[in-house]
């Protein structure tokens, strides 16, 4: 019975226990609240004068309710400091895929960016897209023309790391910028002296700014004097050194005799070569009909005028032209007297269009090339874009360089992104920049943007909940007769999306490549929304990864029998595997459709894999691998990342904000994939990220590795990729994908991003004596669960049969990071010697219940909880 509890001498504290039948054992202590609230109070929260406030969602579709809950949340509370919302939307909501942010410096931007969220509306103030997970991001330098009046001083009286460079730069220049730009002589900022070295500080401030704000790049480049700036963070020059070389540049080009001209013309490089000569220099190639002439005014103002698109810049002197002959011996003096270090970023040169190396970039000679040599901007982008770039971010004062590289790599190849504008607000400008990076993927280190203690509660997420009650009153008995008509559920069992069997087919046999693919595409989500219990195909992407959104072994198997049955073809049956989303799987069915898909495109895949297992059935194993090494030494294959090409985003398994991350490399046999990840990561769902990096040479076409080191080569890139953010991580690897889970631990470590710790699941070091049973052992059980990856072609078994051969060479060096060993407690085959596995280095051993096998398939949630209750004790919360 309910009584009063009077408050007496002791604190009052009482049990709440919570049993159920299922298994549900809880129990809470609650404890009185102290008479007087003696918690520290948060500081005033820091005004911002502008904020960005991120939502994201599972879908594109599920993007205008988070806004719509946001917007009537904030509208309830007046008085919530947006900075504090910001803060907490990005520092305590997960970031999914579909992303959007809202940017302003008041709350009625605000609302009005989230009210067309909502409703669909365009709005300038949100930016809406899809996260990239992969590509490499750029920092592009502005060169001399971007200057303007006033530039940075709204970004300098507002963010202090900005300030602290800022005015370093001034120190080292002795030139006073701050009252250049800020004087009444507006035309200052545009005399070269002034103009170089107040960009050169203007942007390494920014980098500053952007690095302490967890915006890094993977590699930099410059416009001319740009690269000056991008030399400096690099590592290239120190501060005082990089203002030495600014200063004197500037310097030397100002006391040159003014005259001289510079046109730009919409022509391209090989039209205007016929006209260059001692009077007229080619100053820059900024894309395909995008060049500058410089030199003699009479001069290149004759040459400019066969062409129908030109441009005369307002330029004091004719930069990267023959005029600067009589500067370049005072500043070589200059040059060679600094220090020069190499680089800790990679940079792309724009003097040469190439990747700089070291060597070159600590050569004197270089510097003074670059003040007289063309500025080669679009060989330099083609560079970029060549070693993976997909996000150009320009770091200056204005959008100069974006608009070239949009020209010179396509609309849709990446993603560009200004950081600074000519007009408006500085802050606004610079935060709608951050907005683009963060929808394209980019990390952002939220609480260093808005800085705070205040904490604001936030709307939970606006899940689309959907009714699968019965609609009829049906009595719920065991035993109703079969003949009784039941109610439907209010779910469709098959969306009425997937087309009949019949019409598709004539529909594919006449339309265009472009409208097949679509066709097929939304075959693809039809089947797979149907599949996964969806209400329509509108609940899956076409570049959802089928792991992700759920797809097994079992599921993968249905949705291949489906597509087969409604296509009137032979699918393969790895297909769902080998072609990892909706839209790769279509691609794949309309060319396999275009060569009479009678079966797979390889009639040797079926042969091969039969052969291997007659000789496994005869207990001829030797003789099915040394078949297999047959075929593995007739494909193609790679020694280096480079050779490798494009390597494939990780497959993530699971979401969580709990670090650090787990990065999980697949056994390389020919069971390996990320879906041997699948039902341990369930363990991880909601609570911490896991991703599987891409092992290469298991999908069809690709090359096979020569060495192991060029496996660890492509592991690497995938790791990088997975953690582009700069959060920790730990490695796992299965089985012998062990090796190269240590292997990859060696060498980011040697590279200074090491791996918070390696985690090894059964992972045999096989000697090449006394093994031959274990060996044959695991090759049976491995064909025994074939079906699981719905068989073996002939690029899942050649690979294997190459890392087999290359684990040997795969040992384990020196690795600084915590090792956990863990191993199943019984043998996968009866009566076998020597099955359970030993690691030789320090290592902390944990058993698990289960088999060599098991123990990543109905025994995985014990694998998983060995290795969480492990990451706990190494990271604590």
């Amino acid at each position: 019975m309910e009584r009063e509890w009077v408050r007496g001498e002791r604190v009052r504290r009482a049990g709440v226990s919570s049993f159920g039948i299922s298994g549900t054992n809880a129990h809470v202590i609650l404890e009185e609240a102290p008479d007087d609230d003696t918690s520290p109070r948060p500081e005033p929260e820091p005004h911002a004068p502008a904020v960005m406030l991120p939502l994201s969602a599972r879908s594109a579709h599920a993007l205008p309710a988070q806004a719509e809950r946001l917007r009537d949340f904030l509208d309830a509370r007046p008085g919530l400091p947006l900075s504090a919302v910001a803060r907490g939307l990005g520092t305590r909501r997960a970031a999914f895929a579909h992303r959007a942010v809202v940017v302003g410096g008041d709350r009625e931007q605000i609302r009005a960016g989230l009210d067309a969220l909502a409703t669909g509306s365009p709005s300038a103030t949100a930016v809406t897209g899809r996260a990239r997970t992969g590509g490499r991001t750029a920092f592009l330098f502005t060169g001399q023309g971007a200057q303007r009046p006033g530039m940075g001083l709204e970004l300098r009286a507002r963010y202090p790391v900005f300030a602290e460079t800022f005015d370093a730069i001034d120190a080292h220049l002795g030139l006073d910028l701050v009252g250049v730009l800020s004087g009444e002589d507006t035309e200052a900022v545009h005399r070269t002296q002034y103009a170089q070295t107040a960009l050169f500080a203007y942007e390494v401030a920014l980098f500053r700014l952007l690095e302490s704000w967890g915006v890094r790049p993977d590699v930099l480049s410059g416009h001319s004097v740009g690269e000056i700036a991008a030399a400096h963070v690099a590592g290239v020059l120190d501060l005082a050194d990089a203002c030495t070389l600014v200063a004197a540049r500037g310097r030397l080009m100002q006391a040159l005799p003014e005259g001289g001209a510079m046109v730009a013309v919409r022509a391209g490089e090989d039209e205007v070569r016929p006209l260059l000569d001692e009077r007229v220099g080619l100053a820059a190639v900024n894309g395909p009909s995008a060049v500058v002439l410089s030199g003699e005014r009479e001069a290149v103002l004759s040459a400019a005028t066969g062409f129908a698109k030109t441009k005369r810049l307002s330029v004091s002197h004719a930069f990267h032209s023959p005029l600067m002959d009589a500067m370049l011996d005072a500043f070589h003096a200059v040059v060679e007297q600094l220090t020069f270090h190499e680089p800790r970023v990679d940079v792309v040169s724009a003097l040469t269009g190439l990747p700089a190396t070291g060597q070159q970039l600590r050569d004197p000679r270089y510097w003074v090339r670059h003040v007289r040599g063309t500025v080669r901007f679009s060989d330099a982008v083609a560079a970029l874009a060549a070693s993976g770039v997909t996000r150009y971010v320009e770091v200056g004062p204005d959008a100069v360089l974006t608009g070239l590289v949009r020209e010179c790599v396509g609309e849709d190849a990446a993603a560009f992104v200004a950081l600074g504008r000519r007009h408006g607000a500085e802050t606004a400008a610079l935060l709608s920049g951050l907005a683009r990076l963060h929808v394209d993927g980019a990390p952002l280190d939220w609480a260093a943007v808005f800085p705070g203690t205040a904490r604001a509660e936030l709307p939970t997420y606006a899940f689309r909940h959907e009714r699968y009650w019965l609609d009829a009153d049906v009595p719920l008995t065991m035993d109703r007769p079969a003949a009784q008509p039941a109610a439907g559920p209010a779910v469709p069992v098959a969306p009425a999306a997937v087309p009949q069997a019949q019409g598709l087919r004539e529909r594919l046999a006449t339309a265009p490549e472009a409208e097949q693919e679509a066709l097929l595409a939304g075959l693809v989500r039809a089947q797979t929304a149907a599949i996964l219990g969806h209400a329509g195909p509108e609940a899956v992407e076409p570049d959802d990864a089928f792991l992700e959104i759920g797809m097994d072994s079992v599921s993968a198997a249905e949705l291949r029998a489906a597509l087969a049955d409604a296509l009137g073809v032979t699918v393969a049956a790895g297909v769902v595997f080998d072609h990892r989303t909706p839209a790769a799987l279509a691609a794949h069915l309309r060319g396999h459709l275009a060569g009479g898909g009678t079966g797979p495109a390889d009639d040797d895949i079926e042969s091969v894999s039969g052969l291997v297992r007659r000789a496994a059935g005869d207990g001829n194993w030797e003789r099915a691998l040394t078949l297999l090494h047959s075929a593995a030494d007739i494909l193609p294959a790679f020694s280096s990342a480079a050779e490798f090409g494009e390597v494939r985003d990780p497959v993530r398994l699971a979401t969580g904000d709990e670090g650090p991350r787990l990065l999980c490399l697949p056994s390389p046999m020919a069971l390996g994939g990320a879906h041997q990840y699948a039902r341990f990561a369930r363990h991880f769902h909601g609570r911490r990220d896991v991703l599987v990096p891409d092992v290469p040479g298991f999908a069809p076409g690709e090359p096979l590795p020569r060495s192991a080191e060029a496996v660890v080569e492509v592991v690497v890139e995938g790791i990088r990729r997975a953690c582009a953010d700069g959060r920790p991580y730990v490695l796992l690897g299965y089985s012998s994908g062990g090796q190269f889970a240590h292997a990859a631990a060696e060498a980011m470590e040697k590279a200074g991003r090491p791996a918070s710790g390696v985690v090894l699941l059964d992972t045999y070091l096989l000697a090449d004596d006394g093994t031959e049973q274990l060996r044959r052992e695991m090759f049976n059980g491995m064909l025994d669960r074939e079906s699981s990856v719905g068989g073996f072609g002939t690029a899942r078994l050649a690979a294997m049969s190459r890392y087999s051969e290359l684990i040997a060479h795969c040992l384990p060096g020196p690795l600084t990071a915590p090792v956990l060993f863990v191993r199943p407690e019984d043998p996968f085959a009866p009566g076998i010697d020597g099955w359970q596995a030993v690691w030789e280095g320090a290592h902390e051993l944990a058993e698990v219940p289960g088999t060599h096998f098991t123990v990543m398939e109905d025994k995985a949630e014990s694998t998983a909880g060995a290795v969480e209750k492990w990451l706990s004790d190494i990271a604590p919360a």
